[in-house]
């Protein structure tokens, strides 16, 4: 060995991973000095091998992924294993070969080598392969490597200043090698021009065929050679999968969407491991014409360029007192308790699906305005721009847009997040803040604000941040500090979308006012007079705030352009005269609505004949109700009695935030699985989430959770969720009287509707027997598991009726009818030992988390019940709930008192014996319940 120095395994600073002999090969080759092995640490249970070395001044550990287990899981597993035994890890390298993916813009050659550089949002590698299925079928990438460290991105820096000024050392540092090496050279050497040929995208490969021998040469591009055969080096983003990328035109639709330069397989293992920069040197263009004749020298380019750039990495930035993974794991617990209590939302998920619906050209107009040309010409002093329009007129899509501009053409950090009414992790300004404050904490220099933020936590004493004031002051102190760029921008889209926007507004707009930096504001909504009120306070100093409104005049055309594409689309009717009908029609009755667009044409996409696009055309809806309107007719004429019913219980539960106040807060599978099988006579259905696909469509999207395998089930646009609860009480925001739909006869009544679900759950479904039996077992909140099933959402599709304290004034008789036959069921749920299931489910739960949810749930019940009781409009104008009322309040009373005399300690003790309670089974009945589960809340 090179070194009589006896090294330790403190002394390795710098990790190479590569995934091929050989690309081992040349990492061993590249070492100026390669170490002898070192003893295995007792403790070490892994099975990575490594070679030490040293290049240049630096420490170097080399590790190969097993042989013929190439990928992300297993690029992942060797890196984790090498962080428990080199724990003063700095960063490392990824070095090896990859696909090419020429275009115009970047003429990578065979033997090229290219760099994953941050590009845009992504950190030099995207997951192209991970990600999850958007509106419109789309598929949205969300797997990303962190971008590299600052030491590597300087050092890329440098030498890419360097290579602009004389040559790389790329070929003299091969021609090394091989000459310390001779037996390389065969391998590891240029082969040639002549054997580098980039066929057409969409020509495959002849199968069987070893070589390309027999491929035609008239499907090979025409390139310009180049004067020297010498390789480039190309910098920008890394496409990274757990499949070999051999397609020549899935090569070409990624390249254009994600505008990659090269294609492996291990570098988005990575992602959240130590800090990575990813070298690949280009072997083939990643179509079915692969061949191994470029390997080698393609991996001893790619080495050659990891050699140059460690030696332009001082040795500073990978020498430090202190031990790299002791700083870092301090550090990162650090970071992962604070971000654990802010819970943040997922904003780039929201990004990226609004970059996705919006085409090409269709914003640019918006930066021609005075107002955004002069919003974005000042950088020094805090400004506002307030972005107002009309529901559905693209405001989200514009807002993606501009926070997409800002990140590529500014040197300035954004901040930013999505406001969703349906969304319950974004429609309340602590949400909000959170996710904001989360994003800042990036933004700022060193540990020393995370530090603050952690004390905060600690104070708050509670899991998940819930004070808005100190969100704020923490917010406005963060602001105070350092920022790593002197500019930031704050984008919140949809304030009135937020249950208190104007609170968030003036919080931002406070904080902003505090910054040691410039801090500016674009804040959308739509005209909401009380939002507006917020702003009227600066109406009188122009240059503080601007107003952007999107009116029809700034989006006809694009909204035109639109429908053009989406007639094109449509086979049947594109390129004849009734194409241009739709066009124009479309058009105009849109009047630069994106969302009636949208919706309109998917209608006329699915109509099955000339004639009926033709009839959809001569009575087009006004206005977005009556599209809606319009949209669940179509839907109801092709419904089976069966599937009306369906439909019309997928959307009673779709709207979780109108009750829910405990579990997952929106509509997914678990639960659609229980409200249909209900419906369906106690049988379960094939698949929920088609048949509510099939059913509910277009108005509602179905979305994957992003790490889990579930979906949850949304409305497409918040335009159709206020549609939703107009129906339940039948008039618009402005009094005027709507047709209810079929569909949505039950809103009206929602509350019982769901409360005779959540019956049928309690009573007869096994599902919740199974959960009774496992916490009988294991009564305690960790017994409950992570997956208690549809539990929460029928314990409070329950408590949604018994809160009721009246019912409209204005139901007709199918109403009276469908109120007699749910009430007389929730009444003899109730006064049977049917509910017993419940109850006991219920005291369980409560009782061993020490909550008084339940009490303060049956004491509201109970005032409910006898507000209803006491009601003479009521008991006149629906008779039946004269004894459903009375059923529920003596229930309620006997329920409160159980829970006040056997629950939790801080339940109210003062709670009276109701009248005839000892007299009562049932009520004897939840006495012992309580009694037997006492002991929960005891010890």
């Amino acid at each position: 060995m090179g070194s009589s120095n006896i090294w330790t395994y403190s002394d390795y600073t710098i990790a190479w991973i590569c995934a091929l002999p050989v690309e081992m090969a040349v990492a061993c080759a590249m070492l100026d000095e390669r170490h002898e092995s070192l003893p295995l640490q007792p403790e070490s249970h892994h099975q990575n091998n490594y070679v030490l070395g040293r290049i240049g001044a630096h420490n170097v550990v080399v590790a190969c992924l097993p042989s013929g287990i190439t990928g992300t899981i297993s690029a992942a597993r060797v890196v984790h294993q090498m962080l428990a035994t080199f724990k003063r890890l700095k960063f490392g390298l990824m070095v090896g070969i990859g696909g090419g993916a020429p275009s115009v813009e970047n003429d990578i050659r065979l033997g090229d080598v290219v760099v994953g550089k941050p590009t845009g949002f992504f950190g030099g590698v995207v997951q192209y392969d991970f990600g999850k299925t958007v509106q419109n079928g789309r598929f949205v990438r969300t797997g990303m490597l962190n971008k590299p460290p600052e030491a590597l991105l300087t050092a890329m820096s440098i030498l890419q200043a360097r290579h602009m000024m004389e040559s790389h050392g790329i070929s003299s540092t091969i021609l090394q090698m091989v000459g310390k090496y001779p037996a390389m050279k065969p391998q590891f050497t240029y082969p040639g021009v002549e054997y580098d040929r980039l066929y057409e995208a969409e020509y495959e490969h002849p199968e069987n065929e070893l070589t390309c021998s027999n491929c035609e040469p008239s499907s090979v591009k025409n390139r310009e050679p180049r004067q020297q055969p010498l390789p480039v080096i190309h910098y920008g983003l890394i496409a990274s999968g757990d499949q070999v990328m051999k397609h020549g035109a899935t090569r070409e639709q990624l390249r254009r969407e994600l505008d990659v330069l090269c294609f492996e397989m291990e570098a988005a293992g990575l992602i959240d491991s130590l800090p990575f920069v990813v070298i690949r040197g280009i072997s083939d263009y990643a179509d079915s014409h692969k061949n191994n004749q470029w390997q080698g020298y393609a991996a001893a380019t790619a080495g050659a360029y990891a050699k140059e750039l460690m030696s332009v990495i001082p040795a500073a930035e990978s020498h430090d007192p202190r031990p790299a993974v002791d700083m870092h794991e301090t550090t990162k617990a650090l970071y992962a308790n604070v971000q654990e209590w802010l819970s943040p939302a997922d904003v780039q998920d929201d990004l990226y699906r609004h970059e996705n619906e919006c085409m090409s050209g269709s914003c640019d107009w918006a930066l021609t305005t005075n107002e955004v040309q002069s919003f974005l010409a000042t950088k020094t002093e805090t400004e506002i721009l307030r972005i107002g329009g009309a529901p559905g007129n693209g405001k989200s899509t514009l807002t993606a847009f501009i926070i997409r501009h800002l990140i590529e053409t500014t040197n300035a950090d954004v901040l930013y997040f999505f406001c969703k009414g349906t969304d319950e992790n974004k429609n309340r300004p602590l949400q909000a803040l959170r996710s904001l404050l989360s994003q800042l904490l990036s933004k700022t220099n060193g540990s020393d604000l995370y530090s603050w933020v952690d004390k905060l936590r600690l104070q708050s004493g509670q899991k998940t941040a819930q004070s808005f004031a100190t969100l704020s002051h923490a917010f406005q102190f963060a602001l105070g500090k350092d920022l790593q760029k002197p500019l930031l921008y704050i984008v919140v889209d949809a304030l009135d979308e937020c249950q208190d926007g104007s609170l968030l507004a003036a919080s931002l707009i406070t904080a902003s006012k505090l910054s040691k930096g410039v801090v500016k504001l674009i804040l959308t909504s739509r005209e909401d007079p009380d939002l507006l009120d917020i702003f009227s306070q600066y109406e009188e100093n122009p240059p503080l705030l601007k107003e952007l409104i999107v009116v029809p005049a700034y989006v006809r055309r694009p909204v035109k352009a639109y429908v053009q594409e989406r007639v094109y689309r449509c086979k049947h009717i594109s390129g004849g005269p009734l194409g241009r009908i739709v066009l124009q029609k479309v058009a105009a009755a849109a009047d630069g609505s994106w969302l009636y667009a949208r919706l309109i044409m998917d209608e006329i996409q699915r109509l099955p004949s000339a004639a009926s696009v033709q009839r959809q055309l001569e009575n087009i809806p006004n206005g977005l109700v009556q599209l809606h309107s319009r949209i669940f007719a179509t839907m109801e004429k092709s419904f089976s009695p069966l599937e009306l019913r369906l439909s019309q219980q997928a959307f009673l539960w779709v709207d979780m935030l109108d009750f829910v106040q405990v579990g997952r807060m929106h509509l997914d599978r678990e639960v659609l699985d229980i409200v249909f099988q209900a419906e369906n006579g106690g049988e379960p259905v094939f698949d929920s989430i088609d048949l509510a696909r099939r059913l509910c469509s277009p108005l509602v999207t179905f979305k994957q959770i992003k790490k889990e395998s579930r979906h949850k089930v949304v409305f497409v646009h918040q335009t159709a969720a206020q549609f939703v609860h107009q129906c339940a009480s039948r008039r618009t925001e402005t009094g005027t009287i709507i047709r209810v739909p079929q569909i949505l006869k039950p809103q009206v009544l929602k509350e019982l509707y769901r409360a005779n679900t959540s019956v049928w759950y309690f009573e007869s479904c096994v599902k919740s027997t199974t959960l009774l039996e496992d916490l009988h077992a294991n009564p305690t909140i960790e017994g409950l598991g992570k997956k208690p099933g549809a539990y929460f959402e029928m314990a409070y599709g329950l408590w949604g009726a018994f809160f009721l304290e009246s019912l409209p004034t204005d139901l007709d008789e199918d109403d009276l009818e469908q109120v007699s036959m749910l009430c007389t069921r929730l009444a003899q749920f109730l006064q049977s030992g049917r509910c017993l299931k419940w109850i006991e489910l219920a005291i369980i739960i409560n009782y061993d988390g020490g909550f008084v949810t339940l009490f303060d749930n049956a004491i509201k019940a109970l005032n409910a019940s006898k507000r209803m009781l006491s009601s003479s409009n009521s008991n006149e104008t629906y008779p039946i709930l004269l004894e459903y009322s009375k059923t529920t309040s003596q229930f309620f009373a006997d329920y409160a008192y159980v829970i006040s005399v056997t629950g939790p300690s801080d339940h109210e003790k003062g709670m009276v014996m109701p009248d005839g309670f000892e007299s009562r089974p049932l009520a004897a009945d939840l006495l012992s319940l309580g009694r037997k589960w006492n002991y929960l809340h005891v010890i």
